[in-house]
């Protein structure tokens, strides 16, 4: 990266950015990655609800198991220790989960099939590509599938087509490094994948960046990873664990992560992009972000938070009424009066442009399982991910 887009970087920060680091918070979903082999969601929470019933029959309105847990899926049923951490989608004939232990399913419009990957690491982070995936647990830690990338000394693909691949780093502090990848986006058109992460255990003295970018590098069979900021920047600046990124374009982006960190980036296939802290008005961390535009994007985290910009001042104003003080992890929508949001013990929440309202779930019995993740590609049509479930609308696809 050019020093001058190093510097354009650090002037657009905001002082408000050195006060993001100052307040402790932990994520509990990141403190040990691998350890998802237990019984998910036996326990409930303070505000779990009874709404949920394996006796009663599936409805329309309500949410219902519905993925690759069922013993008849394809290639084998995922076991339902397996936390699925990931969902996303080209549309509603093309959804991949990911989860732990290198777990990856994929939906064709019909059915879930799984998907044999050879990983042992647990995957957070996809990058759809018009005719390709790459799925990412840590910088060093990726697999790809028909990306025409390199694996390390001519590697084997695995039975599902996926192979390790090697990535390259354009800077020191790039190479090797143990994060793991919490976050990826880039729209259909970007030429640079952003990313975020942060370190599963903390290293004595080292303290990288939680923002970066990656792209497939012109004339190579490399993804080719490069630094977003100068080598330890974000420890002044409050980016070093950073938990979810999302964009309303390829230019136009938003990263958040513990203690309240949330950033806005401009300029993001640029050589010279412009990052930006904002107040998120809470020092809970920030787990899911999610922009339905540019002046209109959503924020999720801890204890129930919900922050929301509209535009205008560099803040996130707080939203009121939230039907749930449960940690919230995920959220996804198709505009601004259709947006979801999901966490712990089976919460999920919808907004329909005035209130939030909790959303009723069936056919789990009395598991609470925490939900991570949440993705719509249009009104209606939802999926939603957590501790061994597979959820949509009606149970259907």
């Amino acid at each position: 990266m050019k020093a001058a887009r190093a510097i354009a970087a650090l002037g657009a920060l905001s002082v408000g950015a050195f006060f993001l680091a100052c307040a402790s918070d932990e994520d509990p979903t990141l403190a040990d990655p691998n350890n998802e082999s237990r019984v998910p969601g036996l326990d409930g929470g303070a505000d779990a609800d009874a709404s949920q019933s394996e006796d009663e029959p599936c409805v329309p309105g309500a949410l219902c198991p519905f993925g690759p847990f069922e013993p008849s899926t394809p290639g084998g049923a995922l076991d339902l220790r397996t936390r699925i951490h990931l969902i996303r989608g080209r549309s509603p004939s093309d959804v991949w989960a990911l989860g732990a232990r290198g777990a990856v399913a994929h939906f064709d419009g019909t059915s879930w099939s799984r998907a044999e990957t050879g990983a042992t690491e647990s995957f957070r982070a996809v990058w759809l590509r018009e005719t390709s995936e790459i799925a990412l647990a840590s910088l060093d830690a990726i697999y790809s599938r028909n990306a025409g990338l390199d694996g390390p000394d001519g590697g084997v693909p695995s039975a599902g087509g996926w192979l390790r691949t090697n990535p390259a780093a354009t800077a020191p502090e790039m190479a090797g490094r143990p994060e793991n990848v919490s976050s990826v986006w880039a729209s259909p058109s970007a030429e640079w994948l952003w990313g975020t992460s942060t370190l599963a255990d903390w290293i004595e003295g080292i303290k990288e960046n939680g923002l970066w970018r990656a792209r497939i590098a012109p004339g190579t069979q490399t993804l080719e990873v490069a630094p977003a900021l100068p080598r330890h920047a974000c420890e002044l600046m409050g980016c070093v664990q950073m938990l979810s990124i999302h964009g309303s374009s390829a230019d136009d982006l938003w990263a958040v992560g513990v203690r309240g960190a949330a950033f806005h980036i401009t300029g993001a296939q640029s050589e010279t992009p412009t990052i930006t802290a904002f107040d998120s008005q809470t020092w809970a961390g920030l787990d899911g972000v999610w922009a339905a535009s540019a002046t209109d994007v959503w924020a999720v985290g801890g204890a129930g938070t919900i922050r929301r910009y509209t535009g205008g001042a560099v803040s996130l104003d707080v939203v009121d009424g939230v039907p749930t003080t449960e940690d919230l992890h995920g959220v996804w929508g198709t505009s601004s009066s259709d947006v979801w949001a999901v966490g712990d013990a089976a919460t999920v929440l919808h907004y329909d442009g005035a209130t939030w309202s909790r959303v009723e779930i069936r056919g789990l019995g009395q598991r609470k399982p925490n939900l991570f993740t949440v993705w719509s590609p249009a009104p209606g049509h939802v999926w939603v991910g957590g501790e061994g479930v597979i959820l949509s609308l009606g149970g259907k696809p």
